[in-house]
């Protein structure tokens, strides 16, 4: 056996230097861990080398940073748990980052890569719903509006993938541990994922058109009429009305279609444009919509996060809003538009998980009972005709669909799919596969100046 020290290595941000807490430690002693597999991670801050530093200012809005460890070969961690834990295991500046620090020793039977002593490094960033959401404990905690993670170490800009879609997706970007492990463990090119959450809105195919489009005066004026109804309402608003109020007006105000980013690397900032490819959920195309009498812009809230809401914002839903039945041409049409928008305004190509068209205990044996159009009663109907949808508009524009349907039809809807939206782990990594596949055609686009 070889047996060999895993040092930090270099990481840096222009302007800035970085700080660290202690380690927090994922794994017990010795313990076996794939290639590519975290063990452990750190918090890290950014502290201005001097009055003039700018290189940072892009992560002003991401007040949460961490790397997160894993070795480049398969083999076992010695020397985890030895740093003092507690609170300096928490504190962001407790040390200098030290390229030459030895966090643990690296146990192999033979050396397969020259540089098997050089951490891999996970670059964890979320940029918080509110300061107030300050969970320090764990893999990217608390409430975030955007979380995101690279490897530092390539060699080569990454292809950025942002996930906009519901449940059927978020399990499977996110993984079980909520920060893209399985997805990094599973990776061969440079990836960057980037998750934006489905509450308070989710994202159909209008509300990201309308974010797309929105100009600050508009923003403006839905956040007058909002803050107007809340104040001049008969019933005393609540914390929730608020709440929801803010978490809705930050999902309005921005698209993160359009987003940029920075990324640390060992030699510095490198600044990239919007992401390259949009992962998008068939099943969040609902087949009603709300829209705003006056103001035009549409909102689409899951009942399980409408909950959420005070009862004077539930009011506001109520009385500001109509509710738009939409057709499967309307959907058809809604997908086109915003296809079309995107590739304009960013070039993203769309990756497009399709729905499930079956849960394998349906039981009705004559459908001439049902009136016509049969999708706008039949969830199993409509299924399979916004599928159908979604492969006559993949004839016409580039776009990957990643067939649930097929996957699951193969491993078993009843079992690995019973609700047609949650999915089994094996699904999930099936899908990671076909997402991650679909990933290594795409070139990054050209990093910001």
């Amino acid at each position: 056996m070889i047996r060999r020290p895993l040092h930090l290595g270099p990481l840096s941000a222009d302007g800035y230097s970085v700080h660290r807490s202690g380690i927090r430690w994922l794994i017990q002693p010795g313990q076996y861990c794939r290639a590519n597999q975290i063990f452990g991670y750190c918090n890290i801050s950014l502290q201005a080398a001097s009055f003039l530093a700018t290189g940072g200012k892009s992560f002003t809005e991401e007040a949460d940073l961490q790397v997160a460890f894993a070795a480049r070969s398969a083999g076992r961690i010695h020397g985890a748990g030895t740093e003092p834990g507690g609170y300096l295991s928490i504190q962001r500046d407790v040390c200098d980052w030290d390229a030459d620090t030895v966090i643990a020793h690296f146990e192999v039977e033979a050396e397969t890569d020259p540089d098997v002593e050089k951490l891999r490094l996970l670059m964890l960033a979320g940029r918080r719903m509110t300061g107030l959401a300050d969970v320090h404990s764990g893999l990217l905690p608390g409430w975030h509006g955007r979380t995101r993670g690279w490897w530092s170490d390539e060699p080569t800009l990454p292809a950025s993938l942002l996930s906009l879609g519901i449940c059927d997706a978020t399990g499977v970007v996110l993984g079980e541990q909520c920060a893209f492990t399985e997805m990094f463990e599973a990776a061969r090119a440079p990836a960057q994922m980037i998750f934006v959450p489905d509450h308070p809105l989710a994202p159909s195919a209008p509300i990201l058109l309308d974010q797309l489009d929105r100009k600050p005066a508009q923003f403006q004026a839905i956040a007058d009429d909002m803050h107007r109804f809340l104040s001049d309402s008969t019933i005393t608003p609540t914390a929730d009305d608020w709440m929801f109020a803010g978490a809705m007006l930050a999902a309005l105000q921005r698209s993160p279609i359009a987003d940029t980013y920075s990324l640390f690397t060992p030699s510095g900032t490198m600044r990239t444009g919007p992401a390259d490819a949009v992962l998008l959920s068939l099943s969040s195309e609902s087949q009603t919509l709300l829209r705003h009498k006056s103001l035009g812009y549409h909102a689409h809230i899951m009942r399980h996060h409408q909950s959420a809401a005070g009862p004077v914002f539930r009011a506001f839903l109520g009385s500001a809003f109509e509710t738009v039945k939409r057709s499967i041409d309307d959907i058809r049409s809604d997908y086109e538009r915003l296809l079309d928008r995107m590739h304009a305004a960013t070039g993203a190509r769309a990756l497009i998980i399709n729905c499930m068209s079956t849960s394998g205990h349906e039981d009705i044996s004559n459908y001439s009972s049902f009136d016509a159009p049969m999708s706008s009663t039949l969830s199993s109907i409509a299924s399979k005709e916004l599928n159908l949808v979604l492969h006559d508009i993949a004839e016409r524009r580039d776009l990957n669909i990643i067939d649930v349907d097929a996957i699951a039809a193969d491993l078993g809807g009843a079992e690995h799919l019973p609700d047609g939206i949650h999915q089994s782990g094996l699904i999930q990594a099936e899908l990671r596969s076909e997402i991650l596949h679909a990933m290594e055609e795409i070139r990054p686009h050209s990093p910001i100046k």
